[in-house]
């Protein structure tokens, strides 16, 4: 696994009146939420038999270039972009324009980029979960840039393709916690991201970051495209040198790091009804100097 973790923090952005504003805000576009199939494992495995989608229901708000422009074009995502970025931008530019302030203290001077979608939602509603396992994407490294090289080659010079920013922005989270996963955290970043994570302390730390958690990854060879990326050592020896960091999500509260780390969402386990989660989502280039923002 290639490590090269350049900066990553938890930084508070809304307080708990202005994360309900947007909660509801949202609400209010229900119309507009984008269904999506679930990413987790069991579906890639098992597929509608997993019984996933009977309690995870999953959605986006905004057009991304991972899925949209991948899956059905620039023509196709250009369209969406251009609707989701109106609308949000009215409902919610006041976000926007705090979200962005925060960023800059920072990482210097940021901008959403032109031409591309904003950085949008990423919406999980639950039902009652039917038993206690854990939901969870695959191991992987962020690349998103790669669906829109084209746009920034042709408008910037100076691209710093390999240390892509990317943030998890939480507003709501559902009641048992969620959090993100850090694999393979080269030793000088530990005391930094154990200091993040004992900061406001949540109960998913321990449930995820233990061997038991390890060994049920390496079964399932939990890892996007395992052809290219190794996650285990042959003769793996103790699995406990590979317990990732867990960094819970706190609502009101962005995650960032820019560089290229293996990393992990953890969904969460033993939903209720009525939980979400919703994050604000997004990446970044360095083109010219400055962080231009997208999704």
């Amino acid at each position: 696994m290639e490590t090269l973790l350049l900066g990553f923090n938890r930084i508070p952005v809304l307080n708990e009146e202005e994360n309900e504003r947007v909660f509801q805000e949202l609400l209010g576009m229900r119309k507009l939420w984008l269904a999506r199939t679930n990413w987790h494992p069991a579906l890639e495995i098992a597929g509608e038999d997993s019984g996933i989608e009977d309690y995870v229901h999953y959605y986006t708000v905004g057009a991304t270039l991972y899925m949209d422009a991948r899956d059905k074009g620039w023509k196709f995502y250009h369209k969406l972009y251009q609707m989701y970025n109106r609308v949000l931008r009215n409902k919610l530019g006041w976000l926007y324009d705090k979200f962005i302030i925060e960023l800059q203290k920072e990482l210097g001077e940021c901008e959403y980029e032109d031409g591309l979608g904003l950085p949008g939602f990423h919406i999980y509603e639950f039902d009652e979960a039917p038993d206690q396992r854990k939901h969870h994407r695959c191991l992987h490294y962020d690349g998103q840039w790669w669906y829109g090289r084209n746009h920034f080659r042709k408008k910037y010079k100076d691209i710093d393709f390999k240390n892509q920013l990317s943030y998890t922005f939480s507003i709501k989270v559902p009641h048992n916690g969620s959090a993100i996963a850090l694999w393979d955290l080269p030793e000088e970043h530990k005391r930094k991201a154990n200091d993040i994570k004992y900061m406001i302390y949540r109960d998913i730390i321990g449930r995820y970051e233990n061997v038991e958690y390890v060994k049920e990854i390496k079964a399932g060879n939990t890892i996007e495209d395992p052809w290219k990326y190794k996650l285990f050592n042959d003769d793996c020896g103790d699995l406990e040198k590979y317990i990732p960091v867990i960094i819970p999500h706190i609502e009101g509260h962005s995650f960032y790091y820019y560089g290229m780390i293996i990393h992990q969402m953890i969904l969460g386990d033993s939903f209720k009804k009525g939980d979400y989660r919703i994050t604000f989502q997004g990446h970044g280039l360095k083109c010219d100097g400055k962080w231009r923002l997208f999704w």
